[in-house]
């Protein structure tokens, strides 16, 4: 029979069958769609989006923030998923982040005393030359890399072409970032993952993305620690349990003494010789280009530039000035001078005596020019350092980032286990309840 209006819009259909045997009648409860569509069964046919769960990507970012230039690279189970990236070590404070401008960001690390969220802007690399606004140098200031470490990290990220698919979430606005940290760095591990908690979010481009800093998986190495990782690969363990890393950097010439009788390099004595860096030797390039008689200026920057481009041909230095003109004498001229009279020489002294008897690997940007690795090596071999004791890596620039891929860019099983700075807390604690259980804890830890 007809359903009369006002009827619930979902009813049972009662069915009466006459049984072939006898006058036995069978209700059957049937739910029919032969029913009028009100605004009831529309809601209920509208059905809910069911909630998509994504796995958690947890991304390993190994990063140098060295004072001229920052170098990073990028893991995700078990393998490299960018190649070693290289960015000037520059930042701008700005209005507004530029839209589509590599290494521009906005950022927060809270709220103000009036619970507003506070909002910066930055532009970090090359690009921060361009905003019409003073930038700042990490070479401007000693403690400016260690300062400025959690903008140089977000500027790290916001370069990086994969972010999107390195975050999780199902939004495409608001999405995540799980993060392990790797520093190479003189400073504290703690002091670094200190100034980075407290930031909350990063936006790149338009998109959202939150920052979950992992304090399990926070590693601070030493400088250079993956020119060790390399020599370890090249040298036999018995015949030397000792080596040496000569790091020339863009403000010092470090000398990390290593051992290699474990699973993995331990560092040991390391002598920083502040001053002895690449930015000594563009000093006296300025004074050795300045005593030539031309009245043509040639400023810092574009000195760095010459010196990062010449080339060793024909035992001497070849490098083109701005104008074309050849000042590889000029270049040959100041090397030697660094070389005499900068802190450089105290690591030279000491690596003359001790490359007779034990392997040195070099690294550094400083390693990178070939008149300043020629002059060095010559320096060396002069000095009695057998060849096969220096080790020279195809790129040295790179080296101490790139070969972090034994440790991380390998099955998660096989990989060494690193000590994090949640290792490192831990054990000093137990250290500080029970001394006498608390295993062997080294004055360096301690002092932690």
């Amino acid at each position: 029979m007809p359903r009369k209006k006002g009827e619930t819009a979902i009813q049972a259909a009662v069915e009466v069958q006459e049984s072939q045997f006898g006058d036995v009648t069978v209700e059957n409860a049937q739910i029919t769609a032969e029913t009028e569509p009100t605004e009831d069964t529309e809601k209920a046919a509208k059905t809910k989006k069911p909630r998509v769960s994504q796995p958690k990507k947890k991304v390993t970012l190994a990063i140098d923030a060295a004072r001229s230039t920052k170098k990073y690279i990028a893991f995700l189970d078990g393998k490299a998923v960018t190649d070693v990236i290289r960015s000037d070590s520059l930042i701008c404070q700005v209005d507004s982040s530029p839209f589509g401008e590599l290494g521009s960001f906005s950022m927060s690390r809270g709220k103000g005393e009036d619970g507003k969220e506070l909002i910066e802007h930055w532009v970090v690399g090359d690009s921060a030359r361009f905003q019409g606004k003073p930038y700042i140098a990490m070479t401007d200031d000693p403690n400016h890399k260690i300062t400025y470490f959690p903008i140089l990290l977000l500027g790290a990220l916001a370069r990086l072409h994969t972010l999107y698919d390195l975050s999780s979430g199902a939004s495409e606005k608001n999405r995540s970032l799980y993060l392990q940290l790797t520093t190479l760095s003189l400073a504290h591990p703690s002091q670094l993952f200190e100034s980075v908690k407290q930031i909350k979010w990063l936006k790149v481009d338009g998109i959202k993305y939150k920052l979950n800093f992992d304090k399990a998986g926070f590693t601070g190495l030493p400088e250079g620690y993956g020119a060790a990782l390399h020599a370890q690969q090249q040298l036999d363990k018995l015949k030397h349990p000792t080596f040496y890393v000569f790091d020339i950097g863009f403000g010092t010439s470090t000398v990390t003494e290593y051992s290699n009788l474990g699973k993995l390099p331990k560092r040991g004595a390391c002598t920083p010789n502040g001053g002895g860096g690449i930015a000594t030797l563009i000093r006296e390039f300025a004074e050795a280009t300045s005593q030539k008689d031309s009245s043509k200026l040639i400023k810092s920057s574009q000195l760095r530039k010459v010196l990062e481009t010449s080339e060793w041909q024909n035992e001497k230095p070849i490098a083109k000035a701005p104008d074309g003109s050849e000042i590889g004498d000029v270049l040959a001229i100041a090397i030697k001078n660094w070389l005499r009279d900068s802190p450089v020489a105290y690591a030279l002294e000491s690596l003359s005596v001790i490359g007779r008897q034990h392997p040195i690997v070099v690294a550094g940007g400083g390693f990178s020019i070939p008149p300043v690795r020629e002059m060095v090596q010559a320096e060396l071999f002069k000095a009695g350092v057998p060849k096969d004791n220096l080790i020279i890596p195809e790129n040295p620039g790179i080296v101490s980032l790139a070969e972090l891929k034994r440790l991380y860019a390998t099955n998660p099983e096989q990989a060494p286990e690193l000590e994090t700075l949640e290792d490192r807390e831990a054990l000093i604690d137990q250290s500080a309840i029970d001394p006498l259980n608390a295993g062997d804890i080294s004055n360096e830890q301690k002092a932690a």
